[in-house]
């Protein structure tokens, strides 16, 4: 059995989330973690509030808050707005837990030993108004590589490049906005351009990454890497042993939460991370893999800093098998920006949309590359409407509402098929081997398309037949039941991406437990089994709701 651990780069927890922060990361953990569920996978899918950092720090100040009240806010709305959207979470943790603080001290205890952490002193800014250093986020300036004004003295936002303490020019502190002094301080360092041609052969021999982004990553590569410096003179975060004053770079210790969620959430999260033998010299070690889901911003820490992290620790940790990559979503052409009030939170779409709405509409916008997508209103209702009520909706309620009618809600039986009915059944196993391909290379939108094209079919099926029109009982009989083999099809099919809805349609015809993936190649629903309760499932958006959400906007 093949033990799996897929993660979502965890949500940074100071602020509010919006549509923004779904496309590219926990949409299609979750769709990838709910099918390998099918597939009778040893599954943990594992996420966290990343707690630590200046943001925080910059961002508790200024509502008047310690970094514990703040972090513990949005933590907890996190929590129940992914749980609203459906994702199936194994465990939503924190880095600030006593697991990832312990965790984060072994990592380090054994990086050290093995000889990859070294102590240096370097010169960092300290704001004499404010009497304290001014790491990363509470400094702004303009990056020394692209010239972009605004920007945090740790990332540069808009060309990518992570920064030494100390590279960014016109340095100004961001609480008094007055220019820092810089002063001596002695930090530590994990060596990270040590592992240059360890990453790089990663990079090359691993087929299952993204070509557009090992190319770009491999550009890093051969400009040289800088060793990392994993120190911060703060208060808050995981404090460094024996080292006063200081905590771990927030990029160290939030990376180790993905193995601290998994330890805390199961005893065998071994299995799940290391790949070695176990004291009799079995191979199960070995049958696991790591699946890391992130958006295009924080492609160096997870292609670079994390899998030589990984690489440097010995014991049987290795670098992650596969990291799915994924590109924005903008709001009509723009950045989504909390600052300046341009986004639509989870909160207020929520109150407005099913979650299956969301979910439908991201996946078929985002395919599996690093470009961008925009989001509008029209284009949302527009999807809903002609795509997920007008195909996946009508024939649902129309095979149902057959049933209903023509046999007293039982699924009838099948005698005598003709040619079309067992080709109509066989495309039911076409499609699943084809969707299982697509999902299986992260392809979430083609396998979404591969889905709906079945379902136009199942719609063709059914009017070719015109069952409402035939006066034969046998024919009759056998067109329901092949459509309504279609019908539990795509409650299977479909349950990946819309998990509420087709909870909702198992209840509908009967399925009383989750199905395996394998049960496509069978008979999905017998002859005899009444159908109960069923209504519509998906409610077209008015144009009138649409214009009320574009004034708000703009308003």
């Amino acid at each position: 059995m093949e033990y799996i651990v897929v993660t979502a780069a965890l949500p940074y927890a100071n602020g509010p989330l919006h549509l923004g922060h779904i496309r590219s990361t926990y949409l299609p953990a979750d769709i990838y973690a709910r099918f390998l569920r099918l597939l009778r996978k040893r599954v943990r899918y594992v996420c966290a509030s990343d707690e630590h950092g200046t943001p925080i720090v910059a961002a508790a100040e200024k509502e008047g808050k310690s970094p514990v009240a703040f972090t513990n806010h949005y933590h907890e709305k996190d929590k129940q707005e992914f749980a609203a959207l459906g994702f199936s979470m194994d465990i939503f943790h924190r880095t600030s837990s006593n697991e990832n603080i312990e965790m984060t001290r072994f990592f380090y205890s054994e990086l050290k030993k093995n000889g990859h952490i070294y102590e240096k002193e370097i010169e960092q800014f300290f704001c004499e108004k404010c009497a304290r250093y001014l790491p990363d986020r509470f400094i702004v300036g303009t990056c020394p590589k692209c010239n972009a004004n605004g920007q945090y003295s740790d990332y540069c936002e808009a060309c990518g490049s992570s920064m030494l303490a100390g590279e960014i020019q016109s340095p100004k502190c961001i609480v008094c906005k007055s220019v820092p002094e810089t002063r001596k301080t002695s930090h530590e360092f994990f060596k990270l351009s040590k592992f240059s041609s360890q990453l790089k052969q990663w990079l090359e021999t691993n087929q299952n990454l993204q070509s557009e982004v090992v190319n770009y990553v491999k550009d890093w590569i051969t400009k040289g890497l800088d060793d990392w410096d994993i120190t911060r003179d703060l208060d808050w975060g995981v404090k460094i042993p024996g080292r006063k004053g200081q905590v771990f770079y927030v990029w160290f210790d939030a990376p180790i939460e993905y193995v601290s969620a998994t330890a805390a959430q199961t005893d065998e999260w071994d299995r799940y991370w290391l790949r070695k033998p176990d004291e009799y010299g079995n191979s199960y070690y070995n049958e696991n893999a790591i699946v890391h889901f992130i958006g295009k911003d924080i492609i160096y820490h997870h292609f670079l800093f994390w899998p030589a992290m990984l690489m440097g620790m010995g014991r049987g940790f290795h670098p992650p098998d596969n990291i799915a990559v994924r590109g924005y979503l903008n709001l009509e052409g723009r950045k989504f920006s909390k600052s300046k009030g341009w986004l639509v939170s989870l909160e207020d779409f929520l109150k407005e949309f099913p979650a299956d709405y969301l979910r439908y509409y991201e996946t078929a916008v985002t395919p599996h590359t690093v470009s961008d997508a925009d989001f509008t209103w029209p284009d949302f209702q527009a999807k809903i409407n002609n795509e997920l009520v007008a195909n996946i909706g009508n024939y649902i309620n129309r095979v149902l509402t057959l049933c209903s009618r023509n046999c007293s809600s039982l699924i009838p039986i099948a005698k005598n098929m003709d040619n079309e009915d067992i080709k109509m059944l066989e495309e039911i196993k076409i499609t699943a081997k084809e969707v299982k391909a697509r999902i299986l290379n992260f392809q979430f939108k083609e396998a979404l398309e591969r889905n709906m094209a079945f379902c136009m079919a199942l719609n063709r099926y059914l009017s070719s037949k015109q069952p409402w029109k035939e006066k034969d009982v046998v024919k009759n009989n056998n067109c329901i039941y092949v459509a309504m083999q279609g019908v539990a099809a795509l409650s299977i099919l479909m349950y990946p991406f819309l998990p509420f809805s087709m909870e909702r349609l198992h209840k509908v015809i009967g399925v009383t437990e989750l199905v395996s993936w394998n049960d496509l190649d069978k008979e999905l629903i017998r002859s005899g089994v009444r159908i109960t309760g069923f209504g519509i499932l998906f409610e077209k958006i008015a144009d009138e709701k649409i214009k009320e959400l574009e004034g708000r906007l703009k308003r």
